[in-house]
């Protein structure tokens, strides 16, 4: 994320735009991580020195301090003392001083000269290391993991995201995609404590409204900060459009991005599965005989406000059709979310399977229509086959 003197926008009429880098902008990116590579092993103060040099008096300055705020983020400094804690060298050595009395450099060098062979140093390393906690003597020892385009596309993804800073709401529009990518936005919204509300279907899409920070009784920049970093999520869903409504400089403006933004996601794809027990459970019942087919989130239930994706379907030749959700993750809020919303969704044929490791038992699940059975370590195929299995033998007599 950039801080606001570093955003670019512009106006026209009621609407405002993220100012994106132009394609001759983008050679500050690979000056900057040149020069940080340079800078490796050496003092954040050189660095910061050498930096300010490369900004000089180009009117580009802010995007090469803006490409450098994101670079060296990603960054890593760490002290160049090793074991040795410059607080309490600087007590020994000033103690030292204090007793002996007397001021100026022959004083501070004689008493560096006595401190120094306890700690196997000389004098002026001695000196160096009183102050190395101090950040501008920080050294640089791991470098950021970037390309330069990899650099420019966070650079005019966090322009992007500092309009959002002020939002008094979003709205956004998601359809034609695939549950999974569904399921993991709404996940996203829950982990950077957005409040929203939900509308639509699979078939027609989703509109999901979120409340920002202008609208609470008491505007907050973290609260901003939270709706900025979802906005990566947003990216990961095939087909979107989002619209937001900011407060700035006393009047509301608009501002709008779609899926054919130029912007890209941070990372690479997420994984398939959103736990080890859900891929291992997945694996296993590809080496199972049988004829159902196993199928990742492809059922969404409307909750009215919020959604439901179970985490698989089962698909029988026959047409018959069962769900599987597994509970496998330990947090007090968590159990008492997912319950609520097994009994909202009230599937019948959902099949709730639960980790022993939960601090829950079958008197949990009373109220919830479908069959819940109990793991440990593993979820095993075939305790969920033996449940098909009972419901086909029951539905037949």
């Amino acid at each position: 994320m950039l801080p606001s003197e570093l955003l670019f926008s512009h106006k026209r009429g009621a609407q405002v735009y993220p100012r994106y880098l132009r394609p001759e902008q983008h050679v500050w990116a690979e000056q900057v991580l040149n020069l940080i590579r340079e800078h490796q092993h050496r003092t954040r103060g050189e660095l910061q020195a050498a930096l300010r040099a490369l900004e000089g008096d180009s009117p580009d300055y802010r995007i090469v301090r803006g490409f450098a705020h994101l670079a060296l983020n990603a960054a890593e400094f760490t002290l160049a003392t090793g074991e040795l804690e410059p607080e309490a060298l600087r007590r020994e050595v000033f103690a030292l001083a204090a007793e002996r009395g007397g001021y100026g450099e022959t004083q501070a060098r004689e008493v560096l000269e006595a401190v120094a062979p306890r700690y196997r140093l000389d004098a002026e390393t001695l000196r160096e290391a009183l102050y190395a906690d101090l950040p501008e003597n920080h050294l640089l020892t791991a470098l950021p993991d970037f390309t330069p385009d990899k650099l420019v596309d966070r650079y005019n993804l966090a322009q992007a995201q500092g309009l959002l800073y002020s939002a008094l709401y979003l709205r956004l529009t998601a359809h034609r995609n695939v549950p999974g990518q569904y399921r993991r936005l709404f996940q996203h919204l829950k982990f950077h404590g957005l409040m929203y509300a939900v509308e639509g279907n699979l078939d027609d899409g989703y509109q999901i409204y979120v409340d920002g920070p202008a609208s609470l009784f008491k505007q907050t920049r973290k609260y901003g900060l939270q709706m900025a970093m979802f906005l990566p999520a947003l990216l990961r869903v095939s087909r979107w459009e989002m619209e937001a409504v900011l407060q700035r400089d006393g009047s509301e403006m608009r501002y709008r991005l779609d899926s054919l933004s130029p912007l890209k996601p941070l990372t690479a794809a997420p994984l398939a599965y959103d736990s080890l027990l859900e891929e291992s459970f997945a694996r296993r019942w590809e080496k199972l005989d049988t004829p159902w087919t196993l199928e990742r989130e492809v059922e969404i239930v409307d909750l009215k406000g919020t959604v439901f994706v179970p985490d698989f379907a089962l698909r029988h030749p026959d047409g018959r059709i069962a769900h599987v959700e597994i509970m496998g993750f330990w947090h007090p809020d968590y159990l008492r979310r997912k319950l609520d919303k097994l009994r909202r969704a009230a599937m019948p044929d959902l099949i709730v399977a639960v980790s022993e490791r939960l601090n829950v038992g079958a008197d949990d699940f009373r109220d919830i229509p479908g069959p819940a059975i109990f793991f440990k370590g593993k979820l095993e195929p075939r305790q969920v086959l033996a449940v098909l299995d009972a419901a086909a033998g029951a539905g037949s007599a």
